[in-house]
């Protein structure tokens, strides 16, 4: 099984066990953070790992990650679409794992975007179609059969806001992020994490079916109400 297939296997995991994983499966992490796609070339983040973890969300496990950058454009969509290759490869090598929005390292900086708790898992870390809660696919795109957009469909968010629509066009296809309103705007920072797993996925997608994946960023307002043009993938 490759991170593709994992797509639609994959689960969150909240129950870990206390034992640590070994040092050489922690080596083994930092090595295939190495080797997965990136989304902008140019766009440098960084990581650590951390035993401990504050925040009202918390997920007790034996490992946390904390993704980082300099405070640039793209950072956060770069941390969503690299680091959920981690958490399907964490699935297919059975390891738990779940994305945190809310906790910080007890040594955070201004500079920390996202975090993951990960380790043992103490439940099921798989789950069949039917159990995934999504909003049904003609709610995301207005191409529901494409193999492409139905790997989005599948794509974990924050609070589930599936914050995301796809609309396919003859030569490609729109990328919208939903415009959220209050309270949940001001309590939600991380759709543009979401909208980066949500082009892991894609790009997963067009690997397996043997299709180019190019993603173009763009900060125009766009045609779609409630939501902006996030970027076209073509």
């Amino acid at each position: 099984m490759n991170l593709y297939q994992a797509i639609s296997k994959r689960k969150s995991c909240r129950a870990f066990s206390e034992k640590p994983l070994h040092q050489a499966k922690l080596r083994e992490i930092g090595e295939v953070i190495e080797d997965f796609m990136t989304l902008y070339p140019d766009v440098t983040l960084k990581w650590r790992l951390a035993e401990k973890m504050k925040g009202p969300f918390k997920v007790k496990a034996p490992h946390y990650l904390i993704i980082s950058g300099q405070g640039k454009a793209g950072e956060a969509e770069s941390a969503g679409f690299i680091f959920q290759q981690l958490f399907l490869w964490f699935n297919l090598n059975g390891i738990g794992s779940v994305w945190l929005g809310g906790p910080k390292d007890v040594n955070k900086t201004v500079e920390d975007i996202v975090a993951m708790a990960f380790g043992e898992p103490k439940e099921t870390i798989e789950r069949t179609l039917s159990e995934f809660k999504r909003k049904p696919i003609e709610g995301i795109t207005n191409s529901p059969d494409d193999p492409l957009i139905r790997a989005v469909h599948l794509a974990p968010s924050g609070i589930n806001l599936q914050p995301w629509y796809l609309e396919k066009t003859d030569n490609k296809v729109l990328l919208y992020e939903k415009l959220l309103k209050p309270p949940i705007s001001l309590m939600y920072k991380l759709t543009e994490v979401d909208m980066g797993i949500a082009l892991c996925h894609y790009a997963l997608a067009c690997k397996e079916y043997n299709k180019p994946f190019n993603f173009k960023r763009s900060d125009e307002k766009g045609e779609k109400k409630g939501y902006k043009l996030f970027g076209e993938l073509s």
